[in-house]
């Protein structure tokens, strides 16, 4: 599948005109290669035994993360091919040729958010909005809505750290919905898996496990680059422009009042659980960080009969050994796509895996 080009394309925008000291709580980019060969290969391993080759997205996509997490998936194995220890190409282009085509067939209109993230079709988009009961909006319900994002967004950076937010937090869209002759921009945000035990005591948890916010606006233009996280608006006011608005949480509606209140806990809880991180060692991050990273399949490992949690030998890959060096640059800004593919290892891997020239 000649898919990698859209890939880089896409995944550029995350990159462009930044450098990477700023992730948290570790240097992702340096971690995962010293212990990927072994998660993909298991990962392989239940693409074989749930004959997944051979299974549309429409059968599978209940074991499935959402569309930004399988993109941030492909993010981290690509460029960790580099640093691998053991590089099984085989498994490697089995794995990431799967990946890609559930996005292929999920967001067949953009794959891999160039500019949007396009999860439904129009007849899944006309049952939604058939279903769901849209209230007129104001600036202040822009606003709470505006804070309960921010603050669920930092509790799923708590959950799930930098780079596996988006197994809680996607956005999809924009879709332009006609209401009465009236063009309207939709934005479905959908913030999942808010309440991981596996991950977590109680105690950091919240009560809820699932927001969703559908939101409509008037002469607001957005933009999803890559990931459902990183929605901006490019024209307009959210706040201004802010028409209808529902939020469900755990599937059921809320009214206006009520989210004051799970804003206000969810806030306490990722205050909690940033306290928490603050007061790890470095191989306790690890630990959780890989454990964080696993979960992410594990649906598909259950279906599979295969334990999704780290095993032995994964974890002494990272006990008590430092990071690695030299994957992809250090202070230094990317700023055109072909530097982006020559130093994150999207040509190297395009070719001696994929057969792909690039």
């Amino acid at each position: 599948m000649p898919w990698i080009k859209d890939f880089s394309k896409g995944t550029f925008s995350l990159f462009a005109g930044n450098v990477l000291e700023g992730l948290q709580p570790l240097d992702f980019y340096h971690f995962n290669p010293l212990w990927y060969d072994l998660w993909i290969s298991k990962i392989s391993e239940v693409i074989d035994k749930l004959d997944l080759e051979n299974k549309p997205y429409k059968e599978i996509k209940q074991l499935l993360p959402n569309p930004s997490n399988i993109r941030a998936i492909l993010i981290k194995i690509i460029p960790a091919y580099k640093g691998l220890k053991n590089k099984n190409k085989e498994e490697l282009k089995k794995v990431t040729n799967f990946f890609a085509r559930m996005l292929l067939e999920s967001c067949k209109d953009d794959p891999f958010a160039i500019k949007s993230n396009p999860f439904h079709n129009k007849e899944e988009l006309e049952e939604l909005l058939h279903k769901i009961e849209l209230k007129q909006a104001n600036p202040e319900i822009a606003r709470s809505i505006g804070r309960i994002i921010t603050a669920t967004g930092s509790l799923v950076h708590g959950l799930y750290n930098d780079v596996v937010t988006d197994f809680g937090w996607d956005v999809y869209g924009p879709y332009k919905i006609k209401i009465e002759n009236k063009e309207y921009s939709l934005l479905i945000r959908s913030f999942v898996n808010l309440s991981p035990k596996e991950l977590w005591p109680n105690k950091f948890l919240p009560n809820i496990n699932k927001i969703e916010m559908f939101t409509l606006y008037e002469n607001v233009d957005w933009e999803i680059k890559c990931v459902g996280c990183h929605t901006i608006p490019i024209k307009g006011s959210p706040v201004e422009g802010l028409r209808k608005w529902a939020v469900l949480v755990d599937n059921k509606p809320i009214e206006k009042e009520k989210i004051l209140e799970i804003t206000n806990e969810i806030s306490q809880k990722a205050e909690d659980i940033y306290k928490e991180i603050r007061k790890m060692s470095l191989d306790k991050i690890k630990e959780k960080v890989m454990l964080q990273e696993c979960y992410q399949t594990k649906m598909l490992f259950d279906a599979a009969k295969v334990d999704w949690k780290p095993d032995k030998e994964m974890l002494a890959r990272i006990t008590k050994k430092p990071l690695l060096k030299n994957i992809v640059p250090h202070g230094k800004m990317v700023t055109t796509l072909k530097e982006y593919e020559e130093e994150f290892g999207i040509k190297q891997f395009a070719k001696e895996i994929l057969n792909v020239k690039i």
